[in-house]
């Protein structure tokens, strides 16, 4: 059988492409390597937005939500100095697997076949077009369009020639309860190169603490991969040495430390989030799309993916229906390349690059004087409470 879209990856890009693609009346095919969807709790807040409630339904994000806030809080680097703000929403907190398990449960309910335990090892290609993948077990799974959704590491997305050291940022994080802090909303510190006495050579970081209500929390800390220069990104911290970070952080670093020392740890991991760049080609190989961490759709000033990688899937599947791609070439793909980088989605997440990355950078990946970084925080706090 060949497959109107075979989709690499059940998280929350290949399961919202395929519904998607489904409600288009396309055939549709996930495979996931794991047995499971949502193993690994990756970034667990969203905001909210028309198309979460397109895919799932007007009140599942309300169902699977065990806290809501707008509120955030800015630390400086030495936490001597901070900010806080409001936004206009407030962002949903949940945990990643119940998401992931709703958006299977939709998709299976519009026909998608989702297959787990079926990992994905490479492409197969017939005249330098991508026409479907082997897996795990030796089968050949063909389909019409390929999309890799596999995640920051993507096996298909290497074929895409994505530079994936570039784009990805590193981070640690853990699930507590017992947390002392009173302040209700989101919280972030800055650590800027030489903050940390005891790891001398590291990059410029953000830990965070995000309220899961009733003193519970899921806290971390990323390497701001996107404040480093580009030649510099393939020498961030691995994920075993951010863990150690974030074990002293935990322990010794101020605000930080007051707040979570006492708190009782559930779960700890290392992963990654593509938070520095794009890979802007959707299409490097007729037949083969990427989407979500493949890709590089987080958005740089937060690192929530979630929505770009839905609105993504809804282009996606009304580019396949709109041309009745039957076969791809070329020419074809060339047309997707163009018209995903003309799409609100694209022009969303590469105007948030093209304008904090340079800032970071600038300021951030530098050791200043905790002076210079005091005045900084003070005159921006200023701003947001006459804003």
């Amino acid at each position: 059988m060949t497959y109107d879209v075979v989709i690499s990856g059940a998280g929350s890009a290949g399961l919202s492409t395929a519904i998607f693609c489904a409600r288009a009346g396309l055939d549709v095919l996930v495979l996931e390597k794991n047995s499971k969807t949502g193993v690994f709790p990756r970034g667990e807040t969203m905001r909210p937005e028309p198309i979460i409630a397109e895919l799932l339904g007007p009140d599942f994000m309300d169902q699977i939500s065990f806290n809501r806030t707008a509120l955030r809080r800015y630390y400086s680097p030495g936490c001597r100095e901070f900010f806080s703000l409001k936004r206009d929403h407030a962002s949903y907190i949940f945990h990643w697997k119940d998401l992931t398990e709703g958006l299977k449960a939709v998709a299976e309910q519009e026909g998608v076949t989702v297959l787990m335990k079926h990992e994905v090892l490479a492409p197969v290609e017939r005249n330098s077009n991508v026409v479907g993948v082997i897996t795990g077990d030796g089968k050949i799974q063909n389909g019409t369009t390929i999309v890799a959704a596999d995640g920051y590491n993507s096996i298909l997305g290497r074929k895409s020639g994505v530079n994936f050291s570039k784009i990805n940022s590193p981070v640690a994080k853990r699930i507590c309860s017992g947390i002392e802090s009173d302040f209700p909303g989101m919280e972030f510190f800055i650590i800027t190169p030489g903050t940390l006495a005891k790891f001398k050579a590291h990059p410029p970081m953000i830990a965070f603490i995000f309220p899961r209500g009733d003193g519970d929390a899921e806290a971390g800390v990323m390497v701001l991969t996107g404040a480093m220069p580009p030649g510099k990104r393939a020498g961030a911290p691995s994920g075993e040495e951010l863990l150690k970070i974030l074990k002293s952080l935990w322990e010794t670093y101020p605000v930080f430390s007051d707040k979570l020392k006492n708190a009782d740890v559930s779960f700890e991991g290392a992963s990654i989030i593509p938070m520095a760049g794009m890979h802007h080609d959707a299409s490097s190989v007729p037949g083969l799309v990427l989407t979500g961490d493949t890709i590089g759709l987080v958005e740089a000033s937060g690192g929530c993916g979630i929505v770009a990688t839905m609105k993504n899937g809804k282009f996606l599947s009304r580019f396949l229906a709109d041309n009745d791609v039957k076969e791809w070439n070329r020419r074809l793909m060339k047309q997707y390349n163009r018209e995903f980088q003309k799409s609100d989605i694209y022009c969303h997440i590469s105007g948030k690059y093209r304008k904090l990355l340079p800032v970071m950078r600038l300021l951030l990946n530098r050791k200043w004087r905790y002076g210079s970084f005091d005045l900084l925080w003070r005159v921006v706090g200023k701003f947001n409470r006459k804003a």
